[in-house]
């Protein structure tokens, strides 16, 4: 699988797919933000992108951005493992694998491990801001 297959893996990445020629790769991507829902059995993972879209919706276009920030959230998770977390895992590697019907998620990074899978996975929103790391 290539680096921006990931698309094929999730549910509705049409905003992220119509955007782009070639998606945003997730391992050059900054991991932003990781919620675990116990209550509705998820996960949602953050990601930040300074690579900008070709094809931006219209609604973004008089709007100033340099960085897209989108959202993964997956539902029916289980076998969830978290060991170890710290701020590195920011810069962590993440992988998804279709499993059955569903997904395995893995994200790896020093002194940083999450691993589950999920029946059902969603790309639940994408937004352009301007970021002072926007850049890097």
């Amino acid at each position: 699988m290539g680096d921006s297959d990931w698309t094929t893996i999730i549910n509705s990445a049409e905003s992220i797919t119509s955007s782009y020629t070639t998606p945003p790769n997730l391992n050059e991507c900054t991991l932003e933000y990781v919620q675990i829902d116990e209550r509705s059995t998820s996960v949602t993972l953050a990601f930040e992108t300074s690579v900008l879209p070709s094809n931006p919706p219209p609604a973004w276009a008089d709007r100033e951005y340099n960085t897209v920030e989108f959202f993964l959230k997956f539902t029916g998770v289980k076998e969830l493992q978290v060991v170890g977390w710290d701020f590195t895992a920011r810069d962590a590697a993440v992988t998804l694998t279709p499993f059955g019907e569903g997904v395995r998620v893995s994200v790896d990074g020093a002194g940083s491990h999450l691993a589950f899978t999920a029946e059902i996975s969603l790309l639940t929103r994408t937004r352009p801001y301007l970021s002072s790391r926007g850049s890097d």
